[in-house]
């Protein structure tokens, strides 16, 4: 019995510090939006893995918060199909979705064309993409999976902002949330994934510089395309 105990307290601690890891809550902002996305960064960052038990009652500790804004947080996992309730068994983090993971490729897909053919017809300037592209080269330095996928998010949000899109970036995060995992898995497990991003990353900012929209839809097509076809051969071998 004692050693029950301990490993259930061991658990209450580590997701504890993990939450407090990516972010302490802003009491002056709504809570329930900011546990959402600490739970679902720590989902797809894989520190709480498939089948790791999670329930309102400990989100409600771990936050130290009532269980309102937890139960708002729990139902956006819930419908991302990030939680998985089974009877007898209690709320457990869902493993990856391959259907999702299509899904929300094709969506981003749609979108990210579209983001660059407006950018190479506004004309925004580009020069603060310079300081996330120098992070990735840091992380790609570091083989550090994930903070080259924190430094990819930003990218592809300022692309959205600069294309006046940054409403459509935020719905995009709703449905591609298992894509995001995807993604982290195969930074960490395939050897050159993160140099072959970085690389495509820079030439699609070329093509936004000489505001080449042609060249650039081709380009951000065969990035996500990229994307798309590793995980499919991940999830074949």
């Amino acid at each position: 019995m004692n050693g029950c105990m301990e490993a259930v307290a061991a658990e209450n601690r580590r997701v504890g510090d993990l939450a407090l890891a990516e972010g302490n809550l802003d009491r002056s902002r709504p809570l329930g939006p900011q546990i959402y996305e600490i739970v679902r960064l720590n989902i797809i960052l894989e520190n709480l893995k498939p089948n790791d038990r999670i329930n309102e009652t400990d989100l409600s500790r771990w936050f130290e918060v009532s269980r309102t804004p937890v139960r708002d947080a729990y139902q956006r996992l819930i419908d991302d199909g990030l939680i998985v309730a089974r009877n007898k068994v209690g709320t457990l983090v869902s493993p990856v979705d391959e259907a999702r993971v299509s899904e929300g490729i094709v969506i981003r897909r749609a979108l990210e064309l579209e983001v660059v053919k407006l950018i190479c017809a506004r004309k925004p300037d580009l020069r603060e993409l310079d300081a996330v592209l120098a992070l990735q080269h840091v992380a790609v330095a570091q083989q550090d999976h994930i903070a080259f996928f924190k430094e990819d998010e930003k990218l592809h949000a300022a692309l959205a902002q600069l294309a006046g899109l940054p409403a459509a970036w935020r719905l995009a995060q709703s449905v591609k949330a298992h894509t995001d995992r995807a993604r982290i898995m195969l930074t960490k497990n395939m050897p050159g994934r993160m140099e072959v991003a970085l690389g495509e990353h820079l030439e699609i900012v070329d093509a936004l510089r000489a505001s080449d929209a042609k060249r650039a839809a081709m380009l951000i097509s065969q990035h996500i395309n990229s994307a798309f076809d590793a995980v499919k051969n991940d999830a074949a071998s």
